[in-house]
This record gives structure tokens, C-alpha cells and sequence, in this order.
């Protein structure tokens, strides 16, 4: 009788015990993907911040170029259309070299913050 208590008394605190530590993985798998989550946040955040100011600086550059052109052209048309054709021809290029160029990098860069430890040689 007294091993049966024993016994039962062990069981129910490795039950106990089962239960606190899956209550505990569930934490801590909880606060990982917070902190994988918000990594790949800010890191988009602040991507597209700098994608903002570079677009401002590329739209001013662009307005100086073409005005630059138009002066020495004689014809500020002509001088946007042609920065218009570059850019068309730029985002053309763009987008036939999506794949390496921007869909690759992004992925391995929120994959890289989703799974720390994906490339070991990499820092």
C-alpha cells in the first residue's frame, strides 16, 4: 500500500513537472518570435526610411539633371523625356533581375532574423 502511495505521489509530480515545463517552452517560444518578429520589423522599418530619403534624393538629383540637360540641350523636355526613358530602362532591368537583385536579399535577410543560427560562417 505504501509503494502504491509512492508511486502515485512520484507520478503526479512528474505530471507537475511535464506540465511546468511546457508551460515554460511555450514562453519562451513565445518571447522568441516576439523578438525574431520585431527584428524583421525594425529592420523593415528601417529600410523603408532609407528607401524614402533615397528616393528624395534621387527625385532631387533627377530635377537637377534635367534642368542641367534642358540648359545645355536648349529643350527641358527633351532633357525629362530622356531621364524618363533612363528610368524606364533602369526599371526594366530591374525587373527582369528581380529575382537576385531584391526578392533574394530580402528573403535571406528575414530568414537570417528568423533563424539566427541558418548560416554559421556568416556574423
Amino acid at each position: 500500500m505504501k509503494e502504491t502511495e509512492e508511486i502515485l505521489q512520484s507520478a503526479g509530480e512528474t505530471v507537475e513537472y511535464a506540465r511546468q515545463y511546457i508551460q515554460q517552452q511555450g514562453e519562451y517560444i513565445r518571447l522568441e518570435v516576439a523578438e525574431r518578429s520585431s527584428n524583421v520589423v525594425s529592420s523593415l522599418a528601417t529600410g523603408l526610411v532609407i528607401g524614402f530619403f533615397c528616393c528624395l534624393v534621387l527625385i532631387m538629383l533627377s530635377l537637377t539633371v534635367g534642368l542641367w540637360l534642358g540648359a545645355r540641350w536648349g529643350s527641358y523636355p527633351t532633357a525629362f523625356l530622356f531621364l524618363s526613358i533612363v528610368y524606364m530602362a533602369i526599371a526594366a532591368l530591374l525587373y527582369l533581375f528581380r529575382k537576385p537583385l531584391i526578392t533574394s536579399p530580402v528573403l535571406d535577410m528575414i530568414l537570417d532574423a528568423f533563424f539566427e543560427n541558418r548560416n554559421p560562417g556568416k556574423d
